[in-house]
């Protein structure tokens, strides 16, 4: 029999023709000799496919035990930001911070949260270096320098200033004393505490206590906020590490009985990038748990509803779970070599589980049926094994061709992504065919011996069934409809531009981190501190670049790109001032034409401010020497092996970052400047950090995204236009497609929907696993057609009516169970999946609505004019 043939039989779980005989035509010599082979090797390849499974099943442990959530596994390893983040890394210890936050609530209970936070400071101390390089709950260290150095800290212009006006000033005074000052009977405007002022937040450290501490007291808006800072010992790159240390300084919470014993009030949070690695991957975890649970028990509830045979779980699910187990045991093996989940691929089991049980209830529906026209349980193997075979492997291959459509991108998201799900496809389908038949056969045998002769119950009339063909008598009616809603989509499209690629990657984080998570405690930190803790970092090969980025760098903070987004920049020579000696001198010249009249015209706040800077300590005072440097100055400068000046930290206005436009012009602009400061045919620099990644994603999606979704489509265009011989019906089915797609994506843009790094997969995806449908509504056209055809006048309209409206049962089981794996996502933490999920089931709906609805409609309205033809033509040619 060939393709074509085998095309025209009915996919679904309905083996009869409209008038309800069975199908002229019946499984092939071939179908009876594999299912005989099936059963003759079951235990053999049962004991085969256990092995493999257990095989990968420790693979597949060990690729969800390495889970990350870290959004650098998304890209390829020579992604420029990915290698700068790899020589970070090995470059540097710290940049890791985890912040742990007290809210008093009230400045009466601020010393109760000292008094915890030092407790458990201490505590926090006693880790091991692997874990944390410094525990601090305040700028000591750094207060002391900046008071012993600070002067050397003013700019030399600054200087000059001070030096003009304070000469000025005398002058004034010495013409005043000789009685010769006729003009200028007001002495000259002071502004020595302008100047100096700009210098007093480094050197008191104003933005927190008098004393240094991490704390602060607001009246309006009531807020008492105290933090302790520890310092990482890693970047918090490890799926491990920031959920060790996290859950550590947890149990040390509670073995100190909880702020609630030092104040009742006192509320604890954590923050930093430490605690959003932390956060974000126990939302993934519990997400991914949740979702699995749900996913299996929302799946054998339907398969029950449907089938109403207690059997038909372990038949369909059995094999399915040594595919999903194996399919991600093989893409752990060359060439795919994966070898940890993130945030993309996390949920594939699920996914792969709802697409592909597919295949095995579109099989055991077929032998369901088969078995109430077959004598034996072998004939009724052989007749499903036949008449399933073409929709399954139409639907398998072009399900796993858009999937593989993904692995052709450089996006590693996308290619893990298509890796696992072209891979879980086929092993799904293969593993049905080989698994199943023998699974049946002992079953039947052992299990249900006394009631050989019952047959697996017809699956009862579904509403849905009902709904649809009643869908069908109006089917102008339907067609009208979906054109209007076609029209809307096309409106929407309109629209489409890369604007509608999500550029905030804040959005994506997990729900509640801005009520109650490190969003919420990271804002009061950032208040608290006067900012973020989180540079991005420039790497060069010597002090001497680092100087001539951090120059270029600050001469370009006031121009665009960088206009307003640099909050400051740091490098070595931040801490070592230039022309130290010439300074002290300037510094002691200055001190002396400070006459006892001048400070006399100064405000004790002013004054106390002069003391500061051009006070006795000048004295004392003498060029800093790199061993003069704190620790809590140094860290992002200071490398393991103890170089320093090599880097330079850009700490920038994040918030006004993640405006659509304005990130990738950022880290291009700071990209460039980092190639162009350094000698011609040298290393540029390298732009680290989280900013430099999600530019990189953001390019890489809007390159890539467009590029997997006309791969997938091209694949799946040309798997159905082989297979139907790029005949009409192929062009139909092609047609139900692409309006599926255009509905899917007018839906997303009416709802104001943005396309993230997750749920743009789901886009290639919908077209290999939604075109399903219209291959199953299109095979069993075609059969009524045939039947039809050697009918009796008139019967054709009705006949394909009734034949479309019960594939309907079939068909909307295998979306129901696709949707299922989808929805699973719905109740997802982080925001990434939750839209995944969303954007997925809409692709799922539009795909089903418009093969049952619309494509059946249009072929039903075709069947009934062809018929009315046909009556016609031989009324004509009858005798009169």
């Amino acid at each position: 029999m060939s393709s074509q043939d085998h095309l025209n039989v009915h996919m679904s779980s309905s083996s009869t023709t409209a008038g309800g005989s069975p199908p002229a035509t019946g499984p092939g010599d071939l179908a009876r000799r594999y299912v005989r082979w099936t059963l003759r090797h079951g235990p053999l390849l049962w004991l085969i496919a256990l092995a493999l499974g257990v095989t990968s099943g420790v693979a597949m442990f060990k690729l969800y035990r390495n889970l990350s959530s870290e959004i650098d596994e998304l890209l390829p390893r020579d992604a420029p930001s990915v290698r700068a983040l790899e020589e970070l890394r090995a470059q540097l210890p710290g940049l890791a911070m985890l912040g742990v936050v007290v809210d008093a609530g009230d400045q009466a209970n601020l010393p109760a949260a000292e008094k915890f936070l030092d407790a458990l400071a201490e505590r926090i101390r006693a880790y091991p270096s692997r874990l944390v390089r410094s525990v601090r709950t305040g700028r000591y260290e750094e207060k002391q320098f900046f008071e012993r150095f600070g002067p050397l800290f003013i700019e030399e212009g600054d200087l000059v200033e001070i030096r003009d006006q304070l000469e000025s000033r005398r002058s004034w005074e010495m013409r005043q004393r000789l009685g010769i000052a006729f003009d200028d009977p007001e002495p000259p405007e002071q502004q020595l505490s302008e100047i100096l002022h700009k210098y007093e937040k480094r050197v008191s450290t104003s933005v927190i206590s008098p004393t240094g501490r991490f704390s602060m007291a607001r009246d309006n808006p009531r807020e008492a906020l105290s933090l302790v800072l520890v310092e990482a010992a890693e970047f918090a790159s490890s799926a491990r590490f920031p959920a060790e240390l996290v859950s550590r300084v947890k149990a040390d919470m509670a073995a100190l009985g909880g702020p609630e014993r030092y104040a009742p009030g006192l509320r604890v949070g954590f923050s930093g990038n430490v605690a959003v690695s932390a956060e974000e991957l126990s939302a993934l975890s519990q997400d991914l748990g949740v979702s699995s649970v749900l996913v299996v028990l929302a799946v054998l509830t339907v398969i029950l509803v449907y089938f109403r045979w207690w059997s038909a779980i372990p038949i369909l699910c059995l094999p399915l779970c040594i595919a999903t187990v194996l399919s991600f045991g093989l893409v752990s093996l060359p060439p795919f070599g994966v070898q940890r989940l993130n945030s993309s691929t996390a949920f594939l089991g699920s996914i792969v589980v709802g697409n592909g049980i597919n295949f095995g209830v579109i099989w055991l529906a077929r032998y369901a049926e088969a078995r109430r026209h077959a004598s034996t349980v072998e004939a009724a193997l052989a007749e499903a094994v036949w008449g399933a075979f073409p929709g399954t492997i139409v639907a398998a291959v072009a399900a796993a061709a858009s999937y593989a459509s993904l692995m052709l991108t450089r996006f590693r998201g996308f290619n893990q992504f298509g890796a696992i799900g072209a891979t879980g496809m086929i092993a799904c389908w293969g593993m049905t065919y080989l698994l199943a038949p023998s699974l049946v056969a002992w079953i039947e045998t052992r299990f249900e011996p006394k009631h050989h002769d019952v047959r697996p119950p017809t699956p009862r009339r579904s509403r849905a069934t009902t709904f649809i063909h009643g869908l069908l008598q109006r089917r102008n009616s339907v067609l009208v409809v979906a054109a209007v809603i076609t029209v809307v989509a096309l409106i929407e499209l309109r629209s489409l531009n890369s604007g509608h690629i999500e550029s905030d990657f804040t959005r994506g984080r997990r729900r509640d981190t801005w009520t109650s998570g490190e969003g919420y405690w990271g804002g009061k930190m950032d208040r608290l501190l006067g900012g973020s803790l989180t540079p991005t970092v420039v790497l060069t090969n010597s002090r001497q670049e680092a100087s001539a980025v951090a120059a270029r760098l600050r001469k370009a903070v006031d121009q665009p790109p960088l206009a307003g987004l640099v909050e400051k920049i740091r490098s070595l020579d931040d801490l070592l001032p230039a022309d130290q000696p010439k300074k002290i001198e300037a510094l002691k010249q200055l001190r002396r034409l400070l006459s006892p009249t001048v400070r006399a015209q100064l405000a004790p706040e002013q004054l106390s401010l002069v003391e500061r800077f051009l006070g006795p300590s000048l004295d004392n005072l003498r060029p800093v020497r790199l061993e003069d440097l704190p620790p809590t100055l140094t860290a992002g400068l200071r490398e393991r092996d103890g170089t320093l000046g090599r880097t330079v930290l850009v700490f920038p206005m994040t918030k006004r970052l993640w405006q659509n436009g304005v990130l990738e012009p950022f880290i291009g602009g700071l990209r460039r400047i980092a190639a162009e400061a350094v000698a011609t045919g040298a290393q540029p620099g390298r732009v680290a950090g989280y900013l430099p990644l999600a530019s990189d994603i953001t390019r890489s999606l809007r390159r890539d995204g467009p590029l997997a979704s006309v791969l997938a489509l091209g694949a799946v265009s040309a798997v159905v236009l082989i297979i139907f011989r790029a005949s009409g019906s192929g062009l139909l089915v092609l047609g139900s497609l692409v309006l599926a797609i255009t509905w899917m994506i007018g839906a997303t843009l009416l709802l104001g929907l943005k396309i993230n790094y997750v749920n743009f997969a789901a886009f290639p995806i919908t077209f290999g696993i939604g075109v399903d449908y219209a291959v199953n509504i299109m095979a069993r056209y075609r059969q009524a057609q045939r039947a039809a055809a050697t009918g009796p006048p008139g019967a054709s309209g009705a006949g394909t009516e009734e034949a479309l409206a019960s594939t309907a049962r079939a068909v909307t089981l295998c979306s129901l169970t696709t949707i299922i794996g989808y929805s699973s996502l719905l109740l997802a933490k982080n925001r990434a999946l939750f839209l995944f999920g969303v954007v997925a089931v809409m692709g799922e709906i539009a795909c089903l609505s418009t093969a049952l609805l619309v494509l059946s409609a249009a072929l039903s309205a075709f069947a009934a004019r062809g018929s009315s033809s046909r009556a016609s033509r031989q009324y004509h040619r009858a005798p009169r």
